[in-house]
């Protein structure tokens, strides 16, 4: 597979399935929406537990691969969370993938979006959770 994107571990991850970088491939997020995330919040840090055999996860977390390319500023953590499941515990996850965002790494949480976006969109969902981080 040609590695054009960054080198996040949201990236490794979806690399290590074929079914996951091939919707992955096909993802293509609405740039509009993106920009206003990261106008809002230059940087945060996502903490996301998954697995390959989840069919929520299989949808979302290629989705928000593409999505991290345009989110330079983002750092990205990936887990298994059958391989985890003290972290999980902890974060209180109940359903995944869970995508937890925080202001920074170690830092405040601002808001979650579990299995599916709550909006039409990952997107959307996001710029939710900035915009209300921000005001």
């Amino acid at each position: 597979m040609e590695t054009s994107h960054p080198n996040t571990a949201l990236h490794q991850y979806i690399e290590a399935d074929a079914g996951f970088y091939q919707l992955y491939e096909a993802h293509a997020p609405d740039q509009t929406i993106i920009a206003q995330v990261r106008a809002a919040r230059p940087s945060a840090h996502v903490v996301t537990p998954s697995r390959y055999t989840c069919g929520d996860c299989i949808r979302n977390i290629p989705r928000m691969a593409r999505i991290a390319e345009a989110l330079p500023g983002w750092t990205w953590e990936v887990f298994d969370s059958d391989a985890n499941p003290d972290r999980k515990a902890a974060l209180g996850i109940v359903r995944i993938p869970t995508f937890i965002v925080y202001d920074r790494e170690g830092g405040r949480e601002l808001g979650r979006i579990i299995e599916n976006p709550a909006t039409l969109s990952l997107e959307q969902d996001l710029l939710k959770i900035v915009q209300g981080a921000t005001r």
